[in-house]
């Protein structure tokens, strides 16, 4: 945690801010190790204060460290600790994520103090981007489980359950194996639903011969995987394969296209390129993937408007779909890690040629 709290200080120098407002979860968590859902972490040049109220207190204690717990009461609020601390000067806050009524009670100190509020847009999240190998031993096991709880469900899978079902047993054996939880509401759809991208799972029975799609995640020590596979239970239509071996080529394309120093949308530009020409790129309604660490969809956006550049230490998906409205879809998802030699490394290694089960 102090040599994330040093490389924040050297940026908060960078923007000239003297004091930064945290009150994004994950970036307290990320910055102090603090779990807890509500609180407000301000940062000075020397000094951390994590402002929490009584449910929070002993939490605050136990998960941090080189920091100032304070806990809020009926006569002292956090605006009255956060004036005690702020003398004056520049005054960052998370305009991304800060909510609105936070931002009104932030802004009213202006009036009773001499400070100035400065935007910082992705600040923390920057620095995030880049994995320590604790960090990325969290990732290469959230995507174990992940590979590890869809082979289990490909063996259970059949005719008669429904999509509330599968998606259940997938939750279910998720945690039995050491998942925290899931990483997002597990989606699963069958048949004509595969073509809603983010179809909740429904008490739709499976029915023999159709196409499925799984897409879900695991969580260990915080960080998250998230993995789809599209596959056949039975025989299904010979244009649904062909389709899926343009998906699947598209994404192998995607992640050689990965070089460190380019640019993220290009790598979203290669996968549509080859869905194009198959005159299948009118049907990807979505980026290519997003970022992923302490929050299963973090920053940045991989998609056609994305100038971040590529770094090693990076994780993010890489999940090209086409999704064809009332017939089928199709999708495909991993997760990749730039590592030392500047290769995209695949940390969900489940096989993604073609299945038929059943």
């Amino acid at each position: 945690m102090e040599t994330r709290m040093k490389r924040l200080r050297e940026k908060m120098t960078e923007y000239s801010l003297d004091y930064l407002l945290v009150t994004d979860k994950v970036n307290r968590r990320y910055l102090t190790g603090f779990t807890g859902s509500n609180g407000l972490l301000l940062i000075g040049k020397n000094s951390n204060h994590l402002i929490v109220d009584g449910r929070y207190t002993e939490q605050a204690q136990q998960q941090t460290s080189n920091t100032t717990i304070l806990t809020t009461s009926s006569s002292k609020n956090q605006w009255v600790y956060a004036s005690e601390f702020i003398n004056g000067g520049n005054v960052g806050f998370e305009v991304e994520t800060i909510p609105y009524q936070v931002f009104k009670d932030l802004k009213s100190l202006t009036k009773e103090m001499d400070i100035r509020l400065v935007e910082t847009n992705h600040l923390i999240e920057k620095l995030r981007l880049i994995k320590s190998e604790q960090e990325l031993f969290c990732l290469r096991k959230a995507a174990q489980l992940a590979d590890q709880a869809f082979s289990y469900i490909t063996t259970i899978i059949k005719p008669g359950m429904s999509e509330l079902d599968v998606a259940n047993e997938i939750d279910y054996y998720s945690k039995r194996i050491g998942s925290e939880g899931p990483a997002f509401e597990t989606i699963v759809a069958s048949g004509k639903r595969t073509a809603l991208p983010h179809a909740h799972a429904s008490k739709k029975i499976i029915q023999k011969n159709e196409l499925i799609m799984i897409d879900f995640g695991c969580i260990f020590g915080g960080y998250y995987s998230d993995i789809t596979r599209t596959f056949a239970l039975g025989e299904v239509n010979e244009v649904i394969k062909k389709a899926y071996d343009q998906v699947l080529f598209a994404q192998k394309q995607a992640i050689e296209a990965i070089t460190i120093g380019g640019k993220l949308k290009d790598i979203d530009k290669a996968a549509r390129d080859c869905l194009k020409k198959e005159l299948l790129d009118r049907y990807f309604s979505h980026g290519l993937g997003h970022g992923i660490g302490l929050s299963c969809h973090e920053y940045p956006g991989v998609d056609r408007t994305s100038e971040e550049r590529i770094i090693e230490g990076m994780t993010f998906t890489v999940e090209p779909g086409v999704y064809l409205a009332g017939d089928f879809g199709i999708r495909i998802e991993d997760d990749v890690y730039i590592n030392s030699e500047g290769k995209a490394e695949c940390l969900t290694q489940t096989k993604k040629e073609w299945m038929v089960i059943g």
